[in-house]
């Protein structure tokens, strides 16, 4: 990781630094997403909170700089968003919302959280993180289908199993299980993947499909970007598995891995990647995350090469190397997602992975 952190840290701080402004009220920092128009959503305050947390870490180890700087500045973006986190626990979720609605509350947001959370507090000492980490897994509890104890339901009313939801769940419960020892947090994450594992391949070999009904009819069907989801946010739940399960899991997993690099041969399709939005496989960090953790040492060659191969671009583009390859022509609705955002995205995912590599 270090080989491409000073690429990384070159092409995000400035961009970073350029996007902190000052509460009015309060004048408390906060990031602005310039393409959404507002402030940045709390996951992607999140991932940039652990990156600050990270950066000056590393610049006071290289003897480069001192560390507090950076570190006030995450703990202060920590505590953004334990402000802005909803009084259920939840996040909203700002993008393709129609004009004038409020945020959707999601899952993803969630738990696409709990790494940054579960970082900024281990090494940033951050206890707003911790408190937003616990909150938000007592949230999920709330969501737990009455269908089917294993299904924690995407967003508040729906009735039906998004399985890569299901992972970001028992991811949750696993890091706030890390900080509290609660056991309901333990079993639940159990219970998830036993669910996700008897679900794999029941419908075609090799996949799981983005949404399944309770009849297990197939809603929205493969997505090698959710497949990944699922790969890789396992990595958190694996330590606290028996030994019968994690087997059962890794099995699971390293086919699902390898329908996945045989789907990525070819262009996205309506076969393999049946959410339209998720068809920019070249920016998932999803798909990235879920090489570099494998046990594979070609596979794993291939997630630490879209690593370099993002950070290479992001010395000769610029920011611009991660402007969204798919854009949202629906006029009344906000961006599906923003150049912000995805910066965020692979900022927090190196800074989560180089601080994981700690513990």
């Amino acid at each position: 990781m270090e080989s491409i952190a000073p690429r990384v840290v070159a092409g995000i701080k400035p961009y970073f630094d350029g996007l902190l402004r000052s509460d009015p009220e309060t004048g408390a920092p906060f990031l602005y997403d310039d393409e959404l128009g507002d402030r940045a959503s709390c996951c992607t305050t999140a991932a940039a909170a652990v990156f600050y947390a990270w950066e000056g870490r590393r610049s006071a180890a290289l003897g480069s700089g001192a560390s507090e700087p950076s570190l006030a500045i995450a703990r202060a973006l920590a505590e953004e968003v334990r402000r802005r986190q909803l009084p259920g626990g939840g996040f909203g979720q700002p993008f393709y919302v129609k004009k004038g609605e409020p945020d959707v509350v999601d899952i993803a947001e969630v738990g696409a959280t709990a790494d940054s959370l579960y970082h900024l507090h281990r090494v940033a000492g951050s206890e707003a993180a911790r408190e937003s980490l616990i909150r938000s897994a007592d949230y999920l509890l709330t969501q737990v289908s009455p269908r089917n104890p294993a299904v924690i339901l995407k967003r508040p009313g729906e009735d039906f199993d998004v399985l890569n939801g299901d992972m970001y769940a028992a991811h949750t419960f696993a890091r706030a299980y890390e900080l509290t020892g609660r056991p309901d947090y333990l079993d639940k994450a159990k219970l998830i993947l036993a669910h996700l594992a008897d679900r794999f391949g029941r419908h075609e070999a090799g996949w799981w499909p983005y949404i399944e009904n309770w009849d297990g009819s197939v809603v929205m069907g493969n997505s090698v970007a959710y497949q990944a989801t699922i790969i890789e946010l396992a990595h958190s739940s694996l330590p606290l598995l028996d030994e019968a399960q994690r087997e059962r899991w890794n099995a699971v997993a390293e086919d699902a891995m390898a329908t996945m690099l045989a789907a990525m041969k070819e262009p996205p399709s309506d076969a393999t990647e049946a959410p339209w939005w998720a068809r920019d496989w070249s920016q998932s960090g999803e798909i990235t995350l879920a090489c570099w953790r494998s046990s594979d040492p070609d596979t794993k060659r291939i997630g630490m090469s879209r690593l370099a191969g993002l950070a290479d671009r992001l010395a000769e583009e610029g920011i611009a190397a991660f402007k969204p390859a798919i854009a949202n022509d629906v006029p009344d609705r906000s961006p599906v997602t923003t150049t912000f955002r995805k910066a965020a995205g692979f900022a927090g995912m190196i800074a989560n992975l180089a601080l994981a590599s700690e513990v």
